[in-house]
């Protein structure tokens, strides 16, 4: 069935709640203040009946000045609004100011209810009437239709059901998928027997009993117990409908108003938001850089910091690039409306809309900035997209992150992604998160100078430590996770910028390269170590005899990696030939004896004491021994 949210919105006492009880039987006014003031203090809730396969659940909000906030909360989650004005007093103050707040939310379609038509002549009537179309001139209300009713007499309010029941059913689904569930909670209470339940309208998305929920900005998850929708026990409830669930395992005093029910994962905190922001047209109020505002969002309300990013006042009529700071984290989707009050005294004024909820702070005139914010404003999703890719690439976004910035689905937020990684505008990582094309510029820059420095620098080293590189790339890339440098390893393999080997990496169709010196220096070095036998130099005494010691210790490092030379010990190589002929001598005498001494191994090898004791030590390191008291036996190795 469809869903569909009827609000209203008008000056006090012009019969708002008369109205609805008119048309629903329901007398909205709940609480025992608003019996005693005869005004609406908070939101009233009553649905029509009988409405041909819609359902339509009626918003009562406030009209007088002093609860405006209320009427935020009610008035940002409907579909079709009765802009009602009582024919005794026409237009008013706060008749203009929720008409300014309707038209600032973007709320498309609506109906003027003339109110009171018993208590007024025709003449009177007609000249309020055209006040009134005065008022709606040029806006999303300009050709709807004046009805005069009276809620006393019940004139015209059959006329008046069926027009909104018309209505209704050209409003459109709203959006019903599991992961979009979003419900602003307008209120907490406990109900004997069940415990903590909270109400809102469920703005976007679905939810059922047993499902589990997230709220924000606390971040904590919760699980549903029961829905209810309009006093009725249900399986799930779906966008449009008011909704009340009743949630385990939390008290009533852990939960406020204003906070929000979503779907787990799909919402961002976030104290810095960018939006545009556009003051009323009929405001006296000027907006300046710096000032701090009240802002009202679904049921919630946040005091920040107005940071204009492209101009340095806004005036009324006027609109703006800014950036909302506040000092507690909210939670915020892409292309929510939101409406700002002065700070002090507290006076409605303007409002905007959301693009990007959680953005980073920015610094004012920044052109790169202020264009991609009127890319965000206008640009299809894919580009929005693309541009979020491009800007959170240093995050290394998922497919679930970026879904809950654009307010997609997971699944919508991947198809995007794959249209846009097909055309090689982004990459896919092999740890599933992306990056725009910019970064991976950068990374792949970074990587190929590095690497080329090091081959001029070690022209006969095969190619830099695999670990030096992954430091280096965390490092200038400020990655805070060694997992990202891997990644990013990967695909530069996999690209072919780089070619790893090992534990060795070098720019992809590297070839070692040595000169004449080098080739020499190599033939020399090996055979030095070939006639030293067991007896052999330490290397930073081989290192010493050559005037180019930098590139004698690259000789060396090579001799070690093809396999020639083998450590023996601490600061000390062998030749791999003797050092397989002690290994061999070892083994041979184990073999037949259960272990031998320090004395036995030197003669053995006919050495000094020196070489057995290093090799010895070097054996119980690399556990080919095992010491016991001051003999050797075979160890695991």
């Amino acid at each position: 069935m469809q869903n569909v949210i009827v609000g209203t919105a008008g000056h006090v006492d012009h019969g708002k709640t008369c109205l609805i009880k008119a048309l629903s039987g329901i007398d909205t006014d709940r609480l025992k203040e608003e019996k005693k003031r005869g005004i609406t203090i908070e939101l009233g809730f009553a649905n029509l009946i009988d409405t041909d396969g819609v359902h339509i659940g009626i918003i009562d909000v406030p009209g007088h000045e002093k609860f405006v906030k209320n009427m935020l909360a009610g008035i940002g989650g409907i579909d079709l609004v009765l802009l009602v004005i009582a024919l005794d007093e026409g237009v008013m103050p706060q008749t203009v100011e929720h008409f300014e707040i309707l038209k600032m939310l973007q709320i498309r379609q609506g109906i003027v209810v003339l109110t009171k038509s018993d208590t007024v002549d025709s003449d009177w009537a007609d000249m309020v009437e055209e006040d009134v179309r005065e008022l709606i001139k040029g806006s999303f209300l300009e050709q709807a239709e004046l009805i005069r009713v009276s809620s006393y007499t019940g004139e015209n309010i059959d006329v008046l059901r069926q027009k909104i029941v018309a209505m209704a059913k050209q409003a459109g689904r709203r959006r019903e998928e599991k992961e979009l569930f979003r419900l602003p909670i307008d209120r907490v209470f406990t109900m004997e027997g069940f415990g903590t339940v909270v109400t809102g309208t469920l703005v976007e998305g679905m939810c059922e009993a047993g499902q589990e929920v997230m709220v924000y900005p606390q971040e904590r998850l919760l699980k549903i117990r029961g829905v209810q929708s309009h006093g009725q026990k249900e399986e799930k409830a779906s966008a449009g409908q008011r909704t009340a669930i009743n949630l385990a395992g939390i008290k009533k005093e852990e939960l406020s108003r204003g906070e929000v029910l979503a779907y787990p994962g799909s919402l961002v905190n976030s104290t810095m938001v960018d939006a545009t922001l556009r003051l009323f047209d009929s405001t006296q109020r000027k907006l300046k850089n710096g000032d701090r505002v009240h802002l009202s969002y679904g049921s919630a309300q946040a005091i920040g910091k107005v940071i204009l990013l492209d101009c340095d006042v806004v005036e009324a009529g006027q609109e703006a690039l800014v950036q909302l700071r506040f000092d507690d984290p909210i939670c915020v989707k892409r292309n929510d409306k939101f409406i700002i009050r002065f700070y002090s005294p507290v006076e409605t004024f303007g409002g905007g809309t959301v693009l990007n909820p959680a953005a980073d702070k920015h610094k004012r005139g920044q052109e790169s900035v202020i264009e991609s914010l009127k890319l965000k404003k206008t640009g299809t999703d894919i580009e929005i997209l693309e541009q979020m890719v491009n800007e959170e690439s240093r995050r290394f976004p998922e497919a679930k992150d970026l879904a809950a910035w654009m307010d997609m689905t997971v699944s919508e937020a991947e198809k995007m992604l794959d249209t846009l990684r097909n055309k090689k505008k982004i990459l896919h990582l092999n740890d599933g998160s992306f990056v725009g094309k910019a970064y991976w510029e950068r990374v792949s820059g970074l990587a190929n100078e590095v690497l080329a420095h090091f081959h001029r620098e070690n022209p006969i080293v095969e190619g830099m430590d695999r670990e030096e590189l992954k430091s280096r790339l965390a490092e200038r890339m400020h990655l805070q996770s060694g997992k990202k440098a891997e990644a990013l390893m990967a695909e530069l393999e996999k690209r072919k910028v780089i070619t790893i080997q090992g534990s060795i990496v070098s720019v992809a169709g590297f070839t070692v390269s040595y000169s004449d010196e080098a080739s020499q220096m190599m033939t020399d070095m090996e055979n030095i170590y070939k006639k030293a036998g067991i007896e052999v130099p330490s290397t930073d005494e081989l290192v010493g005899a050559y005037k180019d010691r930098k590139q004698a210790r690259q000789v060396l490092s090579e001799l070690t990696k093809k396999g020639i030379l083998v450590k023996a010990g601490t600061g000390v190589l062998m030749h791999r030939e003797h050092w397989e002929r002690a290994v061999g001598v070892l083994r041979e005498h184990l073999a037949s004896h259960p272990q031998i001494t320090l004395g036995e191994f030197r003669d053995l090898l006919g050495t000094s004491r020196k070489y057995a004791v290093m090799l010895l030590e070097t054996y119980d390191q690399m556990k080919i021994t095992k010491k016991i008291g001051d003999a050797r036996i075979l160890g695991g190795k």
